[in-house]
């Protein structure tokens, strides 16, 4: 298995390596595919082999610990037994009794638990030392594959970084128009603002302006409507007058009537410029607000 991942990195740095020939074409290639495939099956086979001789070692293994794992249950229980008879037939050195079987029986349990204890620490031990030893012979492969290979992984990560290299270059290039777009889009942003503002500052004083000359206007129609009573009052008077008097070339009647005439000329051209005034400010107020 070794053997061939070297083989298969070997030829894998072989293709990348820039300075390396081209292979021939035709035949010769054929032939190369041919050999490493005919050494794949050999090795393949060879694997089976191990794990067929490994599987028998393993059955045989198995077999001579049962057996062994009897014969140590047998030495064990006659050697308790014996000890058992010694400790029956005993004798205290000052008082001549014998060794009570409920202390007999207390000893047996207890030396069958630390046998247990014992068993189960060299089960550990075993397991550790044979993890230990995996450990160990894989760090040797690692060791003998990397003194094989450090040469072809230094070129194959200085290839890897130089790619590295060229994508963080070409990212640098993508950030740095990103930012020069984000400049403008924030210089934009912030020319629409303040024009949003000084509209909004025109807006409210042309509102205020408004406001005004709505006032004024109102004020107007108010003393049009005044004005207007006032005549008709006076031409009510007027006829009154003119009905009791019989007065109609009166030059102080007439020169007033022309006088008010003259006035409220004057005041019905200036209502008709402040309703001209009044729809341009409301055209450009309505032209401001529907701006977006």
């Amino acid at each position: 298995n070794v053997a061939l991942q070297r083989r298969v990195i070997q030829r894998k740095a072989q293709d990348k390596a820039p300075d390396a020939e081209k292979p021939p074409e035709g035949k010769v290639t054929e032939h190369k595919y041919q050999n490493v495939l005919h050494n794949v099956h050999q090795v393949r086979l060879k694997l089976r082999l191990q794990q067929v001789k490994a599987a028998r070692m393993s059955e045989e293994l198995k077999n001579q610990l049962e057996a062994k794992r009897q014969k140590a249950i047998e030495c064990r229980d006659s050697f308790q037994e014996f000890k058992r008879q010694v400790a029956r037939h005993a004798e205290y050195a000052r008082t001549g009794k014998r060794i009570p079987e409920k202390i007999i029986h207390e000893v047996e349990e207890f030396e069958l638990d630390k046998d247990a204890e014992v068993e189960e620490v060299r089960g550990s031990n075993i397991s550790l030392k044979n993890r230990l030893a995996k450990l160990e012979q894989a760090l040797r492969k690692k060791d003998e594959l990397a003194e094989n290979l450090h040469v072809i992984d230094f070129e194959q990560l200085k290839i890897e970084n130089q790619t590295l290299n060229e994508k963080i270059e070409e990212r640098n290039e993508e950030l740095h128009k990103l930012r020069k777009k984000t400049i403008v889009t924030v210089q934009i942003i912030t020319h629409m603002r303040e024009k949003v503002q000084f509209v909004q500052r025109e807006y409210l004083a042309l509102k205020s302006e408004l406001a005004k000359l709505d006032a004024d206007l109102a004020g107007q129609r108010d003393m049009v409507a005044r004005t207007k009573h006032e005549r008709d009052e006076h031409r009510t008077e007027n006829v009154k007058l003119r009905q009791q008097t019989g007065i109609a070339n009166s030059e102080h009647l007439a020169r007033d009537f022309e006088e008010r005439a003259e006035y409220i000329k004057t005041l019905k051209e200036e209502i008709g410029q402040l309703k001209k005034r009044h729809g341009q400010m409301l055209q450009f107020v309505n032209k401001h607000t529907s701006k977006p």
